[in-house]
């Protein structure tokens, strides 16, 4: 179905993608996934510019929430081509107030959304993802993955969007990573992929300390992802969320360098790669790219290095 929505987008035909995003969902991930890939598909190559349609849908179509989210989610994408990627001591102030005005629209229309329909669990993903723009504070942020968990409780990829909003790198902290990684894992039930934000943890803590070798050989960090994996589904991966949540942990084993393990893990997501962590693991490694990085860390589990 996925590809079904990519289909629609791409011919942005809206009325088509507005049908693909309500039509036979078969879960609350589902109509997340879904709205996800329609937004990345419309915003692929428009830039700053609002992808053409957008504004007719919803006008046209008032309280429609599905043309909100898809309008408020694709703000997010133009807010952060605004502001550009690199980090904040290289970018402009008039970067910086072009991408809080566009995130506040983006807000806007999530809320809206939200209000449109109640059980919906996208808009309150789309705030997720934004929170660490906007640098809501911890509180918030942990408010908005209430909401979202009360609608998709086991969402990974939301998760690891407030793990990332409370880290150190968006004014929040490992103390607070920890707290709520713990309550959230501890709270998971069996089957859950929640127990893998322990690796999402792990890769913030490496950022939080200057990339420093050798810190992951702490035995009490050890012991956290040993036994995140003895919780984790050990099967070849089908959702999304299952590439992200076993594509970090096989970046972790790599940290980690426990070879054997990252294999399980990169045998599991059949060289399909997530964006993270290996974008946040490229800062070790700035020339490459998120592919290459894959690449280099699953040869090194395949040859078994030595410890």
């Amino acid at each position: 179905m996925l590809r079904d929505v990519r289909r629609a987008a791409l011919r942005r035909d809206l009325a088509q993608v507005g049908e693909v995003l309500t039509t036979g969902l078969t879960g609350p991930d589902d109509r997340i996934e879904r709205v996800r890939v329609a937004v990345e598909t419309l915003t692929e190559w428009t830039g700053k510019s609002v992808p053409k349609g957008l504004d007719d849908w919803v006008r046209d179509d008032p309280g429609n929430a599905t043309a909100l989210v898809v309008r408020g989610a694709a703000e997010i994408n133009r807010a952060w081509e605004a502001r550009g990627r690199l980090r904040a001591k290289y970018t402009k102030p008039q970067q910086f107030a072009e991408f809080a005005e566009i995130l506040k629209a983006a807000e806007a229309y999530c809320r809206a959304a939200a209000q449109a329909d109640p059980k919906d669990p996208a808009p309150w993903f789309a705030l997720l993802t934004m929170a660490r723009g906007q640098q809501v504070g911890a509180s918030e942020v942990v408010r908005r993955r209430d909401e979202l968990e009360a609608r998709a409780p086991q969402h990974f990829l939301g998760h690891r969007h407030a793990v990332a909003a409370l880290g150190p790198q968006w004014g929040g902290s490992m103390e607070l990573v920890d707290k709520y990684v713990r309550t959230w894992t501890d709270a998971a039930p069996a089957g859950s992929l929640l127990p893998a934000l322990v690796f999402v943890a792990g890769v913030q803590r490496w950022w939080s300390e200057g990339h420093r070798r050798g810190f992951a050989s702490d035995p009490e960090l050890r012991a956290r992802a040993h036994q995140a994996t003895e919780l984790l589904p050990m099967r070849p991966c089908q959702t999304p969320d299952e590439f992200v949540a076993h594509n970090h942990a096989a970046g972790w084993y790599g940290l980690s360098r426990e070879p054997k393990r990252a294999n399980d893990h990169f045998k599991l997501v059949r060289g399909y790669v997530s964006e993270f962590p290996w974008r946040d693991l490229r800062a070790g490694s700035i020339r490459q790219g998120e592919v290459p990085l894959f690449r280099g860390y699953r040869l090194n589990a395949w040859l078994r290095l030595p410890l």
